[in-house]
């Protein structure tokens, strides 16, 4: 690990950070990818994202760690079957949502039967996405993403009586294009969510950042999914009644600088400012330069440099704070991600 100022760069081998009694955050180490594990104190589990690969060993022969089989021991089984609280997905890009169609179950819950419990498929209870999984879809995994998403939304569309039941709930983050969704549970930047698959929680909220609405029309940096990650500050308190949250963690799929520009100026300007710091930074887009300016690096000139708003995103940083890498091996070369200039 690196020391940077005040802060600490995390490359991933298996990183599992307690922070504080009770709740956990764990990260996965995936490569170039995200698979990040919430566990509250109250039992309750969010992933966001996931890269679930399969066999011994990468092309360059690295090992690959089973991160299925660590969920499968980290999650609860409910009549026999496995259960996750909440599934984020921050944008289907494939290195967000891999092993989706393999790996979780997605139908009717009264249809799960034997060959998905002998598959160790993974039940949704809550599923969170934007509008962007309506649209084309770029893999496999996407598209079952999608098929499931758009189930969901039906039954809420529909007003059906199972809309609400464990493996049908869905949220909306963001807009459907330029206006807010309707008839069923959504959530825009500047707002706080507290309930989790039907529990209230009065000791973690996340806090809504992006995507904008704009965003989820035009890209930006990159011209793909990226700009409409999902943005969020996660805040734990460690007793219910406590008055102070105890850690921050702020995370934003592959948002490029544009879009944190975007949450700086928003966030700052409604006087939300405490909703911007962190004491865990997961770095955007695996550590990627993108985060800082428009890539390639160095081509033009002005790109080397730092956008300011990307810096004040990281001045907002607490003591001791941590950033995570959720990457491949940072080395002096031409890779980005990760770039070793971001890093």
């Amino acid at each position: 690990m690196t020391r940077i100022k005040n802060s600490w760069l995390y490359l991933l081998k298996v990183e599992k950070i307690t922070v504080m009694s009770k709740h956990q955050i764990k990260f996965y180490p995936v490569d170039n990818g995200d698979t990040s594990l919430i566990k509250l104190s109250d039992g309750t589990n969010i992933l966001v994202d996931c890269k679930l690969r399969e066999g011994e060993e990468t092309e360059s022969g690295s090992k690959i760690f089973n991160v299925k089989g660590d969920l499968l021991s980290e999650l609860p089984k409910r009549d026999k079957n496995v259960h996750l609280d909440v599934f984020i997905v921050t944008h289907p890009d494939n290195d967000h949502l891999l092993g989706f169609k393999k790996n979780f179950y997605f139908g009717k819950p009264e249809d799960f039967g034997d060959s998905n419990r002998e598959n160790e498929e993974i039940i949704i209870d809550e599923l969170w996405v934007t509008s962007m999984v309506f649209k084309d879809c770029t893999n496999e995994d996407a598209k079952s993403l999608k098929r499931e998403a758009e189930r969901r939304r039906k039954l809420w569309q529909n007003d059906s009586r199972d809309k609400d039941a464990a493996g049908n709930r869905l949220r909306l983050i963001g807009y459907d294009a330029e206006e807010r969704f309707q008839s069923l549970p959504n959530s825009i930047p500047g707002e706080t969510i507290n309930k989790f698959n039907g529990k209230v929680l009065n000791n973690f909220e996340l806090f809504v950042h992006a995507p904008f609405k704009e965003s989820l029309i035009i890209g930006t940096a990159e011209k793909d999914q990226n700009f409409c990650s999902i943005v969020m500050q996660a805040r734990f308190k460690i007793k219910p009644d406590d008055k102070d949250v105890t850690c921050r963690f702020l995370f934003g799929g592959d948002a490029d600088h544009y879009i944190w520009a975007e949450v700086l100026n928003k966030t700052e300007s409604h006087k939300n400012s405490l909703m911007l710091e962190w004491d865990i930074f997961l770095a955007p887009h695996h550590c990627s330069w993108t985060f800082f300016n428009n890539v390639p690096y160095g081509n033009p000139e002005e790109n080397k440099n730092p956008k300011a708003s990307a810096l004040k995103i990281l001045d907002y940083k607490r003591t001791d704070a941590m950033i995570i890498a959720s990457s491949k091996v940072i080395i002096n070369n031409d890779d980005n991600p990760p770039h070793f200039k971001a890093k």
